[in-house]
């Protein structure tokens, strides 16, 4: 398969694909569907306005669009991540196609990602911004899309135990910038400034020890500051 098309999220990560629906670039909040069918009353639903939904249903397309399964008259979805899409549906109700009502209403969707690892990554580390792009797009100038807005940081994510690749990259790309890095940990002093020491933020930037619950308290002081 020759990708055309790719996702990035906010961490880093790139996931290739191919296009359908619409060929625009949008920025949304990715979350996922394990719904097997009703694909199109999800792409119609108000409750995803802006959202690019992941669809963990391997196969979508496949019995078309009808007339009067719409949750909405004018779908406002930000996008559709599936794994295989099948343009050529095959049941006596369908009008039209999901490609056609998507490019109608200028919804961006890509196939052929691997849609397992993506929603893994979603249960584990949480909703995150993501751009879905022309394969062309560099990762930098992807991240600068996602990450930042009239110069100021719009966006956190989380770093697993293990430091990943894109995590350093995420990071040093928003240090070029000039944008303040901060660390919120469980761990005690000694790993927190470790693990700083190699991120290179500052040790007055570093919270450590850290409970669960105290972590969105100490963003909401960091975004006011």
């Amino acid at each position: 398969m020759e990708y055309n098309k790719k996702i990035i999220l906010e961490d880093g990560s790139e996931y290739y694909g191919r296009s359908f629906g619409a060929d625009n670039e949008r920025v949304c909040e990715i979350v996922f569907n394990t719904s097997m069918v009703g694909y199109q009353e999800i792409i119609s639903d108000p409750s995803y306005t802006y959202q690019a939904v992941v669809m963990t249903y391997p196969l979508i397309g496949n019995y078309g669009i009808n007339d009067d399964d719409f949750e909405t008259s004018i779908p406002t979805i930000g996008g559709l991540i599936v794994r295989e899409y099948n343009d050529f549906p095959s049941n006596f109700r369908s009008s039209s196609t999901l490609f056609k009502i998507m490019e109608k209403y200028h919804i961006p969707g890509i196939y052929g990602v691997d849609t397992r690892k993506i929603t893994r990554s979603i249960r584990e580390l949480g909703s995150r911004k993501v751009l879905i792009t022309s394969i062309d797009t560099p990762l930098e100038k992807g991240l600068e899309i996602v990450l930042i807005k009239n110069n100021q940081e719009v966006a956190n994510f989380i770093l697993e135990d293990s430091l990943k690749k894109e995590a350093f990259q995420t990071i040093k790309f928003l240090q070029q910038k000039n944008i303040l890095t901060y660390m919120i940990t469980g761990d005690n002093q000694q790993i927190a400034y470790s693990v700083a020491d190699k991120l290179n933020i500052s040790h007055e930037h570093v919270y450590y020890q850290v409970e669960p619950f105290e972590k969105a308290n100490i963003i909401k002081d960091i975004q006011n500051k």
